[in-house]
């Protein structure tokens, strides 16, 4: 590995982790900075989620003091959403490339416009809740959850954004809460997800190992940085990077 793929691999984590720090899409940069480096498809989404997990355990230490919820309500998103993650890593584990990357730019369009549209969608179904102590999960927050696993398990750019959408749904408001508890059900499921792509042999350790050192700084300080952040502020930029990145996919694999 040259110095110029260690240095945009390094960075790319670095800015990943962050993003996953925020709402999730870290994969929206770790992606395709991977992609760029000449990596395979397949190759690259092992290694991309291989590489920001640990930034997501960073994270959630960082917000441990926001989160403010009982043990009962995460222990059930926990465990549906590693079930979801293990099934997702195993259609992923036996999906084509060729198939794998015309789903891609449809993944990245589907959640950037849950989360353009999550405002709207909550206060459709809003409620009076705004703290995770008086939010109880029922079966269709458990079945969702399952499927959002699923999605993350087989390719996971945009989780976050998907579990924040569906907080919103439940009647959460509290950014900083929210993504508390979200990188702990990322960690979680995208830790069930790295483990089966590493026993599969898709992992290639020397590019892993370099976003793996980056997304730890970026998990940890960006989880900081974004606290002290207007969270309108926060959520335009969430937008505005996920707008440019599912052009840019689209763009590559229909148009260019």
């Amino acid at each position: 590995m040259d110095l110029v793929t260690f240095i945009i691999l390094f960075l790319a984590a670095i800015v990943g982790s962050s993003l996953n720090a925020v709402a999730g899409g870290g994969g929206f940069i770790s992606y395709p900075s991977l992609i760029f480096c000449n990596i395979p498809l397949i190759n690259a989404n092992g290694i991309s989620t291989v590489a920001l997990w640990p930034g997501n355990i960073t994270s959630a230490i960082a917000y441990k003091k926001d989160i403010k919820l009982s043990v009962k309500f995460i222990l059930y998103f926990i465990i549906v959403i590693s079930v979801g993650g293990f099934v997702g890593a195993y259609l992923f584990l036996n999906t084509t490339s060729e198939v794998f990357s015309n789903f891609v730019p449809f993944f990245l369009l589907f959640t950037w416009l849950l989360f353009v549209f999550s405002n709207k969608l909550r206060n459709y179904f809003s409620t009076n809740t705004t703290d995770f102590s008086f939010v109880k999960p029922n079966y269709l927050h458990i079945v969702c959850m399952f499927f959002i696993g699923i999605y993350g398990g087989y390719f996971g750019a945009g989780l976050g954004m998907i579990i924040l959408t569906a907080f919103s749904l439940i009647g959460l408001k509290n950014l900083n809460e929210m993504n508390g508890i979200k990188v702990i059900l990322v960690s979680f499921n995208n830790g069930i997800a790295a483990f089966a792509y590493i026993f599969s042999g898709i992992v290639t350790w020397q590019y892993t190992l370099v976003m793996l050192a980056g997304a730890l700084i970026g998990g940890f300080y960006g989880a900081k940085l974004t606290r002290q952040i207007k969270q309108e502020t926060l959520r335009y930029f969430i937008i505005l990077i996920g707008a440019i990145i599912t052009v840019i996919f689209f763009y590559k694999r229909f148009f260019s």
